[in-house]
C-alpha cells in the first residue's frame, strides 16, 4: 500500500517541504548549534527510543564492539596508558581533597560524579 501524499522527490513534495521550512522551533532559533538544550533533549529522546526499540543490551553490544575495535587498532597498551592517566587524576583529586579538609577556611571540594546518572534525580 502506497503512503499518502506526493511521491518523494516530486514537484508536490518539494512544494510541501518549502512550505514547512522554518515552521519548526529549531528552524526559527538557528538549529541545534544555537540551542544546545534542544540538541540535548533531541539526543535524549532518540536514545530512549533506541533503548525501547532494541533493549538496553543494544548499547552494551555496540560498546563492546567499539572497545574490541579500539583494542585491535591501538593495542592493549592504549588501555594501560589511559588507565594510568585516570589513576593519576584520581590521586590528584584525592590529594586536593585532603589538602582542602586540612584547611578549615577553604570551601569544600565537591565530589566527582561517578557512574550513571540517576533515572529520577531528586532536585
Amino acid at each position: 500500500m502506497a503512503k499518502p501524499g506526493p511521491v518523494a522527490g516530486s514537484e508536490g513534495a518539494r512544494k510541501i517541504a518549502e512550505a514547512h521550512r522554518g515552521s519548526h522551533e529549531h528552524d526559527k532559533e538557528g538549529g541545534f548549534a544555537a540551542n544546545p538544550d534542544l540538541a540535548r533533549e533531541a539526543g535524549r529522546k532518540g536514545g530512549e527510543t533506541v533503548k525501547n526499540r532494541y533493549g538496553p543490551t543494544f548499547y552494551q553490544n555496540i560498546g563492546k564492539k567499539g572497545g574490541e575495535t579500539v583494542k585491535r587498532e591501538r593495542g592493549a597498551a592504549f588501555y594501560a596508558e589511559i588507565g594510568r592517566k585516570g589513576g593519576e587524576m584520581r590521586g590528584q583529586r584525592a590529594a586536593e581533597q585532603r589538602d582542602a579538609s586540612a584547611d578549615t577556611n577553604a570551601a569544600p571540594v565537591a565530589p566527582r560524579k561517578r557512574g550513571r546518572p540517576a533515572k529520577n534525580p531528586v532536585k
